[in-house]
């Protein structure tokens, strides 16, 4: 099992599968919802939404296709402390949580939540794997500061102290055995926050992360496997797997000795 760090950075952490549609989920929230009662997550709610979908190819016959607006349904499933949730729509299942223990742990819930979606839906195919890390970096003694536990390569101009911080941005994409892995590193002055397509959901961050102000970092990196292929429970879990030790390999080339020694 993976060693929990007493100072842990991690404050917010995303799973998804990406599967076939299915269009009469309705008819199953019911049984979805017991199961998931059963190991927890009682808190229930219906969303319904629109998005805006812009044609696949912008144009056709040299006329402006306008974009179409969509409604869709979705159905959060969460903990008692809103601390931890479930996000079911028609083709994904999502879990979101700011209360991660180990990797083992985060995985073992999400397996069991979609071998309870395959049990009574039969799922056919998968064709997106993800896994998304946000991580905090905040100096907490007299003296340290972001460079202490950041690379120089990620801090950009950050560093250089002329005029007043407002933001730096550093990204990466790599294409890896494991799938597409992207790492963003942003520096700001301000308080620890979240990316706009996940702030829709409520989960409540740790004061620890949120009652500090200051210059600090988020490392938010994201792995994905992207290919249709017959369900099975096993690969699923097993590129998770993979992309968690393509994340854990990227975070560790991110930071620096310093910083693992102070969450160590």
């Amino acid at each position: 099992m993976g060693k929990k760090l007493a100072n842990a950075p991690v404050y917010y952490t995303v799973a998804q599968v990406q599967f076939n549609p299915v269009l009469d989920l309705d008819g199953y929230v019911p049984a979805i919802q017991s199961k998931m009662r059963e190991v927890h997550f009682p808190d229930f709610k219906k969303e319904v939404f629109q998005r805006l979908d812009f044609p696949v190819l912008g144009a056709q016959q040299g006329q402006i296709v306008p974009p179409t607006m969509t409604t869709q349904t979705r159905y959060l499933f969460g903990d008692i402390a809103a601390q931890t949730a479930f996000l079911l729509e028609a083709n994904a299942l999502t879990l979101q949580t700011t209360a991660y223990d180990t990797f083992e742990t985060f995985s073992k819930s999400f397996m069991a939540a979609l071998d309870v979606l395959h049990d009574l839906l039969r799922l056919d195919f998968v064709e997106r794997i993800g896994l998304r890390y946000l991580d905090a970096i905040q100096p907490l003694k007299e003296g340290e500061t972001v460079r202490d536990f950041l690379v120089p390569e990620v801090l950009g101009l950050s560093m250089r102290g002329h005029g007043q911080l407002q933001q730096s941005i550093s990204e990466t994409a790599v294409a890896t055995p494991s799938g597409q892995l992207i790492s963003r590193v942003i520096v700001r002055n301000g308080q620890i926050g979240l990316p706009m397509e996940l702030s829709g959901v409520a989960l409540v961050i740790a004061p620890r992360f949120t009652q500090r102000q200051g210059i600090h970092a988020i490392v938010d990196t994201d792995a994905s496997f992207t290919h249709r292929e017959a369900f099975e429970s096993t690969k699923v879990e097993s590129r998770l797997v993979a992309l968690h030790d393509e994340i854990g390999a990227s975070f560790k080339a991110t930071v620096t000795d310093y910083a693992r020694a102070s969450w160590a």
